[in-house]
């Protein structure tokens, strides 16, 4: 009975821990991700057309869709972009060569992230990100 108790109690910290990992990620659905934005106040926009079909031209990796929001309040511009790939593989495969260019857009901002969760690739402000969930 100590021994199920201890695999139980170690099951349970698994579990929390993933979803403590998930729960920092941007909203895995793109219509939930720009209402999301828009119901906290940023300026918001999903492009499924455009910018994934010049993408697969360019690398020949799919994404679905961009989202992308800007929020200025305070004198202080929170921010967040969301590229929603067809696969994780995809993702993983994007993510250096995007996070060079989170890096060109972080400019001297002491929040910013940028990470791979799945199949997506995130980066902006922590508000940013967070008003995407």
């Amino acid at each position: 009975m100590k021994k199920f108790a201890k695999i139980a109690a170690l099951a349970l910290v698994v579990v929390m821990s993933l979803a403590m990992l998930v729960a920092c990620a941007p909203n895995s659905n793109p219509d939930k991700a720009l209402e999301a934005l828009k119901k906290n106040g940023y300026t918001a926009a999903k492009d499924a057309t455009i910018l994934p079909a010049a993408y697969k031209l360019v690398t020949g990796k799919s994404i679905s869709a961009v989202v992308s929001g800007t929020k200025i309040a305070d004198g202080k511009t929170d921010t967040v972009t969301i590229v929603y790939f067809e696969s994780s593989k995809d993702a993983k495969d994007s993510f250096e060569s995007l996070s060079k260019k989170a890096d060109e857009d972080k400019k001297d901002e002491s929040d910013w992230v940028c990470k791979q969760s799945g199949s997506l690739i995130y980066w902006g402000t922590k508000e940013g990100v967070k008003a995407a969930r």
